[in-house]
């Protein structure tokens, strides 16, 4: 058994220091054009050749998102910026648009993005005639990718696969939603969608005499809950190269939980500790954004769909409390002005554009020199494992209940 890709969403460059420092073996991103999370912060052309030099200098790899429906008038636009994603080397591009893969194959790594819609094998290889990899349609079963795999091993095709493993279920499951198009003018297919599908909707049942029928009213009828396979590790890594995390438009803090939980399941399982560690990787990951959590297509064919509910139902919040005015390398100490209160016990994240987001359980609290168990509205020194700067957002992360 291969040790697969541990692949993570970075929205921003916050992002993607916070993927790395977490375990991540690779990034995707985009820039601010051209992308499928046009309303996710997206990358500016010098964050984006900054971002590939720390990967490069950590052994790690920055994949770009050009996966949007192309039209006319942007081709030039989509071009420059396959030529541009060559002249500062980013490891791969994933495309949708098959002209594009046909000119990128000649000089960068092409993968194909998920709104390819690959669903067999023979769509699979038709794809490694440009690609080095295929991401493939998310409502396939985990027979069916494991069916796809032993074919291609079959027709001797070397051709990498990358699946989903965690996050946000669309609707339209691989894309191709028209929804926001016809609402709003927003279109979905070039990343600008406003989520309708996440609203309440009423389902009315139409007869052929004329009368109807409300069949279902205020519920959420096309929100699916997240996808999470923490519970299947073992099982993906018979069939998948890559276990991609959805969430280019979540924040860092969001990013730092999923990828360091599924690196350490990943690695679980090598040293025969996975099934002992279980527990504590569901229980961590109900402390992020989710609505309910599901194994999507993998093991059936159709979805689960949350009735009742609308968005997070995660019992922890992150409250910004401070800011970190300094840090003292020698002693490890972070100096952080209070906005609110902080107490020894409390769990907090440190966010910053360098930093990316880190974790502390508060252990150690001093104000002029003095040990404290309490702090508020004031300036504190905490003792911190990890290295912090000047600027960093300090969040307490909450309980609710």
């Amino acid at each position: 058994m291969n040790k697969p890709e541990l692949l993570a969403p970075a929205g921003d460059l916050t992002c993607l220091v916070t993927a790395f420092k977490y375990g991540a073996d690779a990034v995707y991103c985009g820039l601010k054009e051209l992308s499928m999370r046009a309303n996710a912060k997206n990358f500016t052309r010098e964050e984006l050749k900054e971002g590939v030099k720390i990967a490069k200098d950590l052994d790690k790899k920055v994949y770009l998102c050009l996966n949007t429906v192309i039209y006319e008038d942007q081709l030039k636009k989509a071009y420059e910026i396959l030529d541009f994603a060559n002249s500062i080397e980013v490891d791969a591009v994933i495309l949708t648009d098959i002209s594009l893969m046909e000119i990128a194959k000649e000089f960068l790594e092409v993968h194909a993005s998920v709104q390819c819609n690959i669903t067999n094998s023979f769509l699979a290889k038709f794809y490694s005639k440009y690609c080095k990899r295929v991401i493939l349609s998310r409502e396939l079963s985990l027979s069916q990718i494991r069916e796809i795999r032993e074919n291609l091993k079959k027709d001797k095709v070397d051709l990498e696969l990358e699946g989903f493993v965690h996050g946000s279920l669309c609707v339209a499951i691989s894309g191709r939603c028209f929804l926001s198009s016809y609402l709003f003018n927003k279109h979905a297919n070039c990343g600008e969608c406003l989520q309708p599908c996440r609203r309440r909707w009423k389902l009315i049942n139409e007869h052929f005499d004329g009368t109807y029928e409300l069949v279902c009213e205020g519920k959420y009828l096309l929100s699916p809950k997240d996808l999470c396979m923490i519970e299947h590790i073992p099982e993906l890594m018979e069939v998948l190269d890559s276990f991609k995390i959805e969430g280019r438009a979540k924040n860092a803090d969001y990013v730092m939980r999923v990828t360091k939980i599924y690196r350490e399941a990943i690695d679980s399982v090598f040293d025969n500790t996975y099934y002992e560690k279980l527990n504590y990787f569901k229980k961590e990951l109900n402390k992020i954004y989710n609505r309910g959590y599901d194994t999507g297509f993998y093991f059936r064919d159709k979805p689960d769909f949350q009735y009742e509910r609308e968005g997070n139902i995660s019992n922890y919040r992150k409250v910004e409390i401070g800011r970190v005015v300094n840090y003292y390398k020698k002693i490890g100490v972070a100096e952080i002005e209070l906005y609110g209160s902080l107490k020894v016990g409390d769990t907090i994240l440190i966010i910053g554009k360098t930093t990316g987001c880190v974790e502390e359980k508060v252990e150690e609290m001093q104000i002029n020199h003095k040990f404290v168990d309490k702090a508020e509205r004031c300036r504190v020194g905490v003792k911190v494992k990890n290295r912090v700067r000047e600027g960093d957002k300090v969040y307490l992360l909450k309980k609710l209940n």
